[in-house]
């Protein structure tokens, strides 16, 4: 009778088990985050309470401090997941959108993307809108992900408005101070938004920014042909 093999040992079952718990780590996380979003957005960073974000994510006290060692770092994770996911939306657009000759058209479409994102993220701008911060300076005391992430953003719009003047799309001037007027006119019409109970449908919101924008910044031959005799609104609608 043949002796018996030993069984085969399987040389990727240890990775391959790390991985899959990383992997629902993850996600465990990533539901905390979640249900912490609502909480932060509703209540804000100040009158939020880690006990109030455990038992909304159906976690003990425990768990939460085992997987996040206090309000600010999980508070500070969320901003940082959702900047990033927000920005890389914004590169992805970008890179489908804007082509030479560069026209108007196309960054106002890619500014809808960008505003999209927002409105479809309630939760995230609201904490935004929460923390008192002006969207067109950085952190008081950023960590070093935050205002990396911040840079980021600002050299994004900064190259947007370098590349429309060179194309005689916007008015001459500095694209860092375009780029941060850009982002205080933003917040004020989304903070606007949100006081009102978020009523307004996304397409109306979008509209209105954009009007902003051409007003603010397009050079006025561009912006005659774009927005309505009285300069209200926009009278095309831009595809």
């Amino acid at each position: 009778m043949p002796a018996s093999r030993p069984p085969a040992i399987r040389k990727n079952a240890a990775p391959a088990g790390r991985e899959l718990r990383d992997a629902r780590a993850e996600l465990y996380r990533q539901h905390i985050m979640a249900a912490a979003e609502k909480i932060f957005a509703e209540e804000g960073f100040a009158q939020s309470r880690m006990q109030a974000i455990a038992q909304a994510a159906g976690v003990s006290l425990g768990t939460l401090y085992q997987q996040f060692e206090g309000k600010d770092a999980l508070y500070r994770e969320i901003l940082i997941a959702r900047d990033t996911e927000m920005l890389d939306h914004i590169a992805a657009a970008a890179q489908t959108h804007l082509r030479s000759p560069l026209r108007i058209e196309q960054i106002l479409t890619l500014m809808e993307s960008h505003l999209r994102f927002l409105l479809e993220h309630p939760d995230y701008l609201r904490m935004q809108l929460q923390d008192g911060r002006a969207w067109y300076h950085s952190a008081a005391r950023p960590s070093v992900a935050e205002q990396r992430i911040w840079e980021r953003g600002l050299a994004m719009m900064r190259q947007v408005f370098d590349w429309g003047t060179a194309n005689g799309v916007f008015v001459p001037g500095s694209a860092e101070d375009h780029a941060r007027l850009l982002l205080a006119q933003q917040q004020a019409r989304l903070a606007g938004w949100v006081a009102d109970g978020m009523r307004a449908a996304h397409d109306a919101v979008i509209a209105l920014i954009q009007a902003d924008f051409v007003r603010c910044f397009c050079r006025p031959e561009i912006a005659r042909r774009l927005l309505t005799p009285d300069g209200a609104a926009l009278a095309i609608a831009v595809r």
